[in-house]
């Protein structure tokens, strides 16, 4: 899962979405000493659900078919599709109108842009100007995410040609996010009870 879909399984908790943020730029468990609590719960269910996300039978199946050398970084690329397919199904799975939930988003950032580390706030600031949140779905836009995930991968690799693989198996893709989706919602549900249990 990406960013989106990070902040829309946090189900509007401030503190879980600060922490799905921060999931891709803390690392290690000594790290989370430092934060508070809710956003070091948010940086654990980030993790939970990329965990969740890697092991679902219907996304293994589908990256376990495709060929060299879209295999070896189908994972990444996937990651970036499926908040592309839910911008698409934005009216089934947002939790308030697209719009509302970007302006929230740039907020919750610009709110705590004292407390995240400079490489989030660099994001944050990019985020912003290309007015991310409601473009998940304009090609121009994921060919510069793609093109930017090749840059940091100092490496050769397909992942600048990341809309080949949509092109190629959109309605596979969009398959995949609909099982996976809802199944990642009852997962964290179920998280989230029992860890307000646990609290008790």
């Amino acid at each position: 899962m990406n960013y989106l879909a990070h902040l829309v399984l946090a189900d509007g908790d401030e503190g879980l979405r600060t922490g799905a943020f921060l999931g891709d730029y803390v690392k290690g468990r000594e790290a989370l000493e430092s934060l508070p609590s809710s956003w070091a719960s948010g940086v654990i269910l980030h993790r939970r659900i990329d965990a969740w996300s890697d092991q679902h039978p219907d996304l293994r199946a589908f990256l376990s078919r495709l060929q060299p050398p879209w295999r070896r970084y189908g994972g990444v690329i996937t990651d970036v599709l499926f908040d592309c397919m839910l911008s698409r199904h934005w009216d089934r799975f947002g939790p308030v109108p697209l719009a509302d939930f970007a302006r929230a988003t740039d907020t919750l950032l610009a709110e705590h842009q004292s407390s995240l580390p400079p490489r989030l706030l660099r994001f944050a600031a990019w985020a912003r100007h290309k007015n991310l949140w409601q473009r998940y779905q304009d090609r121009d836009l994921l060919r510069q995410i793609f093109a930017g995930l090749e840059a940091r991968h100092k490496r050769k690799s397909p992942l600048a040609g990341g809309l080949e693989l949509l092109d190629r198996y959109d309605p596979q893709i969009e398959q995949v996010f609909l099982a996976l989706f809802p199944d990642l919602k009852a997962r964290v549900a179920a998280w989230r009870c029992h860890s307000s249990m646990s609290s008790m």
